[in-house]
């Protein structure tokens, strides 16, 4: 998956980052909907339920005040003097049943005298005990300090038990101040619930709301569900498409390897083929330059052929050995070396380079031989390649050459006063005919290919380069880490 990745191209991974950002986001979403959102909600159903709860109370209290105002007028009536009389008149009876049907729900009202004797009543039949008791004192018409009897409003429990709402998902019910199995808890399912204290007739009572919470929270269950769809066909979406470029990619992969192949191929059998016939021309013409019955005139044709010759060599060289880097069929030979004296054998080949120029040459090489395990043509060619960069872009002032070692590895400096490369043109030193100096024309240019060669042998044992510079005219500093191969 890490190979397929970085074989993506940059569009291919910036779709493929921006479908996994809208996941994500999705995904943040809906966690904070299930964490966050959810108990905002709650705690706006919870608000919501003790508003309702309140109107509620004051509706049950309200209806129990305007029970005891109806009693209160009731015992006002001038009917209510025959409580005084030994046989008691009808009227009273007929009065009570009366009422008691007006106001329906069950409701006994009893007269009581003085006694609490009962004179009349709005039914014949037993009542329960188990009833709320409104009362009040029945004055004489004639004598309102003249107490005669008692007015009694009997309320059965059972009216307090099934109290109605009109929320289906919503249950209200009444906890009384001591214990009554009359009065039970209704069984509910996960639920947010809400409580007051009544006052009154029923003061100390309790009463409660309660709201089902998969309907309190429907409307958020209905957005979570839409994010959950969202994030899944997000997901697949981004599977498949992953699948179609990993399929693509895989489809482009093998036909680039195809492609790769033929290319070295074909640089490989074209190299050898212009080789022979340009080693010819190279050995013919210096064959020429030596006859002396050779003009300077024609010398300097000859010479010109010979340079162009040896250019165009070296171009087919590196060309054959990058073709070889590239299928992998260079061989690694490991010997032992002793690099100092290796060195010395690379300075010596580039000294009448640098005399040419009228260089300074500094070598600065320790006391101490380093031997390595390694391949030393391999090694040769890197050394001779840096040497010839530094001379070659350098018209004045000094080369240095050092080593040292650092734990296992051997470093290998090649210092100039040179041209330098402009910081901006460092990222692509070691790409394929890239030419860092392209336009420069006091600089005799090459196909590009020597930094790009010698990075790919260095890494081929093991090893690293690295180009540093401060900019343009001020120099440039070679590094080559070389460690020691395991035989």
């Amino acid at each position: 998956m890490k190979k397929l990745w970085q074989n993506l191209s940059e569009t291919y991974k910036i779709f493929t980052l921006m479908l996994l950002l809208i996941v994500t986001i999705q995904l943040t979403t809906l966690l904070y909907v299930w964490r966050v959102e959810s108990k905002v909600l709650l705690d706006k159903e919870r608000q919501t339920l003790s508003s309702q709860l309140s109107i509620q109370a004051q509706l049950l209290e309200q209806h129990l005040v305007n029970l005891q105002k109806r009693l209160d007028f009731l015992a006002t009536l001038e009917v209510m003097d025959d409580i005084l009389v030994k046989d008691v008149d009808k009227r009273i009876k007929i009065l009570l049943e009366k009422k008691a049907k007006e106001l329906s729900e069950n409701i006994v009202i009893l007269a009581k005298d003085i006694h609490k004797k009962t004179i009349a009543s709005s039914t014949r039949k037993e009542f329960s005990k188990q009833h709320l008791t409104f009362k009040v004192s029945i004055y004489a018409s004639f004598n309102n300090k003249k107490k005669i009897g008692t007015l009694w409003l009997l309320y059965p429990y059972e009216n307090l038990i099934h109290l109605k709402v009109a929320h289906k998902h919503q249950k209200l019910w009444l906890t009384p101040p001591f214990e009554d199995n009359f009065f039970k808890t209704p069984t509910q399912e996960e639920s947010i619930s809400v409580s007051q204290t009544l006052q009154g007739v029923l003061g100390k009572w309790k009463l409660s709301l309660s709201y089902e919470k998969n309907h309190a929270l429907k409307t958020l269950h209905e957005i979570e569900n839409i994010l959950l769809i969202g994030f899944l066909l997000s997901l697949l979406i981004l599977l498949y498409i992953i699948f179609t470029l990993s399929k693509r990619q895989i489809n482009i992969l093998e036909n680039t390897q195809e492609v790769l192949e033929l290319k070295r191929t074909f640089l490989s059998t074209i190299s050898h083929e212009l080789r022979t016939p340009l080693g010819s021309v190279l050995n013919l013409t210096q064959h020429l330059m030596v006859n002396p019955k050779m003009q300077e005139e024609e010398l300097g044709i000859l010479s010109k052929i010979e340079n162009a010759s040896e250019h165009l060599l070296e171009m087919i060289n590196n060309l054959l050995q990058l073709s070889k880097l590239e299928s992998k069929s260079m061989p690694i030979v490991t010997t032992s070396i002793n690099l100092k004296s290796l060195i010395n054998e690379m300075v010596e080949l580039i000294e009448p380079l640098i005399d040419e120029k009228e260089l300074e040459l500094k070598l600065q090489l320790p006391s101490e031989i380093y031997y390595l395990q390694s391949d030393e043509q391999i090694i040769k060619q890197i050394i001779i390649n840096l040497l010839s960069n530094a001379v070659k872009y350098t018209s004045k002032g000094t080369i240095i050459i050092t080593l040292q070692q650092e734990n296992e590895h051997y470093i290998f400096t090649v210092i100039d006063t040179g041209i330098g490369i402009a910081k901006e043109r460092q990222s692509e030193l070691f790409s394929e005919f890239y030419q860092a100096h392209n336009g420069k024309k006091e600089i005799k240019h090459s196909c590009g290919l020597g930094l790009a060669l010698s990075q790919k042998m260095a890494r081929l044992i093991g090893g690293e380069i690295i180009i540093e510079s401060e900019g343009a005219s001020k120099g440039c500093r070679a590094i080559f880490r070389i460690v020691s191969l395991k035989t």
